[in-house]
């Protein structure tokens, strides 16, 4: 078997094999607040352009090279919650963590025990020095439309938001978690305005990736018949056909 339609093969499955498991795990983000759907990025490549000139052949096939991130705002959903906000559509909250600086658009906010102001998962809010923001743990905490943490009517500190030229380029690291690599762009300081009392929805639709899911699935089933189709060709080929002497 040509080397270079099995290689257009094996990377083409590849490729719908990462838009099956990004479509995966979108659907299971549908209900996460502030989730941005991840789309994968097919490019086309030409594989064997390299072989031996006997064979000369070439043969198109997709790869994936990066997944990008779907910058449409979600729904809004009203709470009530003081510690609940909702973020401009190209703005995102700054995380202080052992890993240096990550972003969220989750804004559904508590104090721990601690007093430091965290994300429903624990990870500490930064502040405008890129610090943890830490309050009396039995204060009363407000945030104001602007950023400015408020404990008993006290400034605590700005929330650290940010945004980026090409916030596309951002990428999950789990749990609601994103980090900006250096396509996405430097953090550019922004205020607001801040929707308190307000959640942001994901805006990943089970629908679609119900669908993307079924599509990727498919192909990626057909792809895995072609190459065993092919093997079994080479099979005969290599105990059917006489060798030369």
């Amino acid at each position: 078997m040509s080397e270079a339609i099995y290689s257009a093969l094996k990377s083409s499955a590849s490729a719908h094999f990462t838009a099956l498991e990004t479509t995966a795990n979108n659907l299971a983000n549908v209900d996460t607040v502030g989730y941005r759907s991840m789309t994968p990025v097919f490019h086309e490549v030409l594989e064997g352009a390299n072989a031996s000139a006997r064979e000369n052949a070439t043969v198109r096939a997709s790869v994936v090279r990066r997944t990008a991130l779907d910058t449409t705002p979600g729904a809004l959903r009203t709470t009530g919650n003081p510690l609940d906000l909702a973020f401009a559509p190209d703005t995102f909250l700054a995380l202080s963590t052992p890993a240096g600086e990550r972003y969220t658009r989750a804004g559904s906010l508590k104090v721990a025990p601690d007093g430091t102001l965290t994300t429903q998962r624990g990870m500490p809010v930064a502040n405008a020095a890129q610090e943890p923001i830490v309050v009396s743990p039995d204060a009363t905490v407000t945030i104001s439309s602007q950023g400015e943490v408020l404990a008993n009517g006290a400034s605590a500190g700005f929330l650290r938001m940010v945004s980026f030229a090409q916030p596309g380029e951002m990428s999950y690291e789990g749990q609601g978690v994103l980090t900006a690599n250096a396509e996405a762009g430097e953090a550019t300081p922004t205020n607001g305005p801040i929707a308190v009392g307000q959640l942001e929805e994901s805006n990943a639709s089970t629908v679609r990736a119900m669908t993307d899911m079924m599509s990727a699935s498919r192909m990626f089933e057909a792809l895995e018949n072609a190459m065993g189709t092919f093997h079994q060709l080479d099979r005969r080929l290599v105990t059917t056909v006489p060798k030369a002497t």
